[in-house]
């Protein structure tokens, strides 16, 4: 054995108490130089876990979890809360500042070994300052009471979930004294590990329906429903599952007593997928034949069946009801569907026909007119006192505008910068021919939204206008008018003025519409803005000069060029 082993071995208590006692000395150093600002190791406050954390932070932590700290308020004995605000927000502030600072770590404790670790058990935590803002809890009061604290009772109901059919709780309701409210929110002292409940005494109103009678309704409906629903179908019997019978139910109150009844709407793709096709009976055609408006033959063609969803639906809720034994479909009749072979005659009536019936089988609003300007002369139309914005059309009665200026001499064709550095001559063709709407909008504003609608209107277009609502207006008829006084020189107009614009008309770009359609030169103005399609056009067709106005609002182009293609068949017989 060494020396220092048996020194060791002769004075090990000594060195024990000094080596504890050291330790013992260096943990009360370590606590008297703990920061008073610091909470002890291992503190909770509220059952927040705060050790070590300063104090500041801690009472920051501490105030953001009061602040958003949810509460629930009742009314009367209700068990379900009216509402369930957090505390802020009805004005009840909780601080911990304060309470945080008076927790102390006294010197007498920190001269006592290891205390840091477990003075914390022992030290009195005092209780958070509670203060109202009685002007948050005046608004809440306000927003969620009125002036007026009256609750109005809920019915007992039922509810499907959970493959199962659930009594909701009556709820009762009455009157409560505001000032009962008031103090009882401003007694509220939140503790955090607890959950804040107000309750505020009510002269209680019962409600209609009871739960007892909401358990009774449900109780019965399960019963019923079972495991599904048995129907008759036919010489068949379907099964309806029960979920599907549960998910369809609706409740409501009436006249005292809740009742039950079946949504159609959720029920309607499960009978259409599972009865329906076992019950229809596909309808036939009826042929009807007519000329103009008149019908000159039918053949009737036979009725189908299908399924009606509410009378089925009312034979499985009486069968819910107890007040049948077994449910079975109800069906209808279908008519046929009706085709119709068309015919006209080649007159105005049968022009006219055309044009309705045209219009009835196309989808979009139509405003039609049609003359002959040679020939038979003949007048049709549809709808042509129908009022449309003009769209690009408005762009002939400008063009009719500025040729009585130039032919009045207040105007040149060599008049520059009316837009884009374009003169007149280059901008009133550009107007025409490719519908140029700076040009357009530049002469309007020169002529004057109320000068050029006095102009249209000496020539009888009474129903077009440029000063009503913010768009131009005018209908098939003041369109077709215009064009038939253009074509046959009976506007104002010098015969070199009439020839600009036909020739600038006739050069006009679009010509998916009439010009689609027609047989012969077209010269025409289009307009297409929004879901509106115009095309006014004058058609030098080999069988006679006729003007042709179709004015659209949700049609096509297609649709205007195969009317135009019609109109053409039946002048041609």
């Amino acid at each position: 054995m060494t020396g220092f082993a048996k020194q060791l071995r002769l004075h090990w208590k000594r060195i024990l108490v000094y080596g504890l006692s050291s330790v013992a000395l260096l943990t009360i150093v370590i606590q008297l130089l703990y920061p008073t600002d610091q909470m002890l190791p291992y503190a909770r406050v509220d059952d927040v876990v705060v050790g070590g954390w300063q104090k500041s932070d801690a009472a920051w932590e501490l105030d953001h979890r009061y602040l958003t700290k949810q509460m629930r308020i009742y009314f009367g004995t209700n068990n379900t809360p009216y509402r369930s605000p957090t505390t802020s927000e009805v004005g009840v502030i909780v601080k911990n500042s304060d309470r945080l600072d008076q927790i102390d770590y006294p010197w007498w404790l920190r001269l006592v070994p290891s205390s840091l670790l477990w003075a914390q058990a022992f030290t009195n935590v005092p209780a958070p300052n509670y203060t109202v803002n009685q002007k948050l809890m005046d608004a809440y009061i306000k927003k969620e009471l009125g002036q007026s604290c009256n609750v109005t009772p809920k019915d007992a109901t039922i509810v499907y979930e959970k493959e199962a059919l659930r009594a909701v709780k009556a709820e009762v309701g009455g009157t409560c004294q505001m000032a009962d409210v008031k103090t009882a929110l401003q007694g509220l002292k939140p503790v955090l590990r607890y959950e804040p409940v107000v309750r505020v005494p009510m002269i209680e109103t019962q409600p209609v329906v009871d739960t007892a009678a909401a358990e009774t309704l449900a109780g019965s409906l399960m019963n019923r429903i079972g495991s599904g629903v048995s129907i008759a179908v036919n010489n068949e019997t379907v099964i309806i599952p029960a979920d599907q019978v549960m998910s369809w139910l609706d409740f409501s109150t009436q006249e005292g007593k809740l009742t039950a009844g079946l949504n159609s709407q959720r029920a309607n793709d499960y009978l259409a997928k599972n009865l329906a096709p076992k019950v229809a009976v596909a309808a036939g055609v009826t042929n009807v034949s007519t000329l103009n408006f008149v019908e000159t033959s039918r053949q009737n063609g036979p009725s189908g069946q299908a399924l009606d969803v509410d009378k089925t639906l009312g034979m499985v809720l009486s069968y819910l009801m107890v007040q049948r034994d077994t449910p079975s479909v109800v069906t209808n009749v279908t008519n046929p569907r009706v085709e119709y072979v068309r015919s006209y005659s080649a007159t105005d009536t049968g022009f006219s026909a055309l044009l309705a019936n045209f219009a009835k089988d196309h989808p979009g609003t139509y405003g039609i007119s049609m003359i002959e300007l040679s020939g038979k002369h003949r007048r049709a139309m549809y709808n042509e006192n129908k009022t449309f914005v003009t769209a690009s059309t408005y762009k002939m009665f400008v063009a009719y505008s500025t040729l009585r200026r130039v032919e009045a001499g207040t105007w040149s064709w060599g008049d520059a910068n009316i837009a884009g550095g374009r003169n007149l001559a280059t901008c009133f063709d550009d107007m025409i021919v490719k519908s140029d709407n700076a040009c357009a909008e530049a002469l309007l504003r020169m002529i004057g939204f109320k000068e050029i609608t006095n102009e249209v209107r000496a020539i009888g277009l009474g129903n077009t206008s440029f000063t009503t609502g913010n768009t131009p207006q005018s209908t098939a008829g003041d369109e077709a008018l215009f064009l038939a006084q253009l074509e046959s020189s009976q506007l104002p107009l010098s015969a070199d003025s009439r020839s600009r614009l036909l020739d600038a008309m006739k050069r006009n770009i679009y010509r998916r519409g009439i010009p689609a359609g027609a047989n012969g030169q077209v010269a025409d103005k289009v307009g297409f803005l929004w879901g509106l399609l115009h095309d006014a056009a004058i058609v030098y067709s080999p069988s006679g000069t006729y003007v042709l106005v179709i004015m659209t609002d949700g049609s096509s182009w297609g649709a205007i060029a195969d009317l135009t293609r019609q109109i053409e068949s039946l002048r041609a017989l």
